[in-house]
């Protein structure tokens, strides 16, 4: 039987390499296997519909829909409950502004928005006119705009699926939140898994050494964020 055994592996062997060097002719690794460098992470949320065939990641997924619904209501309630509805509040990364205007309808006023893609402000727009014409909404890469803003502009940043995206050439950014920031900075963020636009860190360990202290920590549910591996943390400015 071991004979046979052994024979039987050569067999697969002898098989398995020609295989695997045909199949990697016909189907070569795609782009999005490849690790990108900060331009490259640039194009693709520029313009997400011309990397994925599927979609997933433009900005009409991420208008109001029962996908959605869950994630704002639980933001909701981490804003409302470390963030004063006149505080001025910044998102970075706020897409189409599904969460800037789910905080305008509970009555915050003084908000702002970073976001890189031109589409995504153009919804946000037609979907949410009354936040829009308050909001005031900056549509370039974050590293375009933050060292224009003054120290403390303010009272809370947040981010929601953003910073884990942020390439390693930029992390000089995270510094530039906390000069921003003058009271709290409130983060939900992937921290357990990376690929080529996934960026793995342990956020706590990045902005306290910056200058601020966490206060709240929460290991987010499927009924959370409806993905696993997201962590929400709260700082303040110290």
């Amino acid at each position: 039987m071991s004979k046979f055994k052994s024979q039987l592996r050569v067999v697969y062997i002898s098989i398995k390499k020609p295989f695997q060097s045909l199949r990697a002719q016909l189907f070569p690794k795609s782009k999005t296997e490849i690790p990108k460098n900060k331009t490259e992470i640039w194009d693709y949320w520029k313009a997400p519909w011309k990397f994925d065939a599927d979609g997933g990641n433009n900005p009409e997924d991420y208008l109001d829909s029962e996908a959605t619904e869950a994630r704002t209501r639980f933001l909701l309630k981490i804003v409302n409950k470390f963030v004063n509805k006149d505080d001025s509040t910044l998102e970075i990364g706020c897409n189409v502004g599904r969460n800037l205007n789910a905080l305008y309808l509970n009555g915050f006023r003084n908000l702002s928005g970073i976001e890189i893609n031109e589409r995504a402000i153009r919804i946000l727009g037609a979907s949410y006119p009354e936040m829009a014409e308050q909001a005031n909404l900056f549509n370039s890469p974050v590293e375009d705009v933050i060292t224009r803003l003054g120290d403390n502009a303010y009272d809370a940043v947040f981010t929601m699926a953003v910073l884990m995206h942020l390439h390693p050439e930029s992390e000089w950014v995270f510094a530039e939140i906390v000069r921003i920031t003058k009271k709290h900075l409130i983060l939900i963020e992937h921290e357990e898994s990376q690929n080529w636009r996934v960026f793995r860190r342990n956020y706590v360990n990045v902005f306290e050494p910056l200058g601020m202290r966490q206060i709240c920590s929460y290991k987010c549910s499927g009924r959370d964020v409806d993905t696993a591996g997201y962590y929400t943390r709260v700082f303040e400015k110290c």
